[in-house]
């Protein structure tokens, strides 16, 4: 029987919500900050 190897992910991974119902997650300060662009109600969360 195989076994699946764990993936492990480094990358930083920042949560951007842009209204009551919708978050997204992105990898980049930058990303967060386009997305922060177009929505002016965004706001980062933990």
């Amino acid at each position: 029987m195989k076994t699946k190897k764990e993936v492990i992910d480094n990358r930083p991974k920042l949560k951007v919500q842009i209204d009551n119902r919708t978050v997204i997650t992105v990898r980049s300060m930058q990303a967060a900050k386009s997305w922060m662009d177009r929505y002016p109600a965004a706001k980062l969360i933990d």
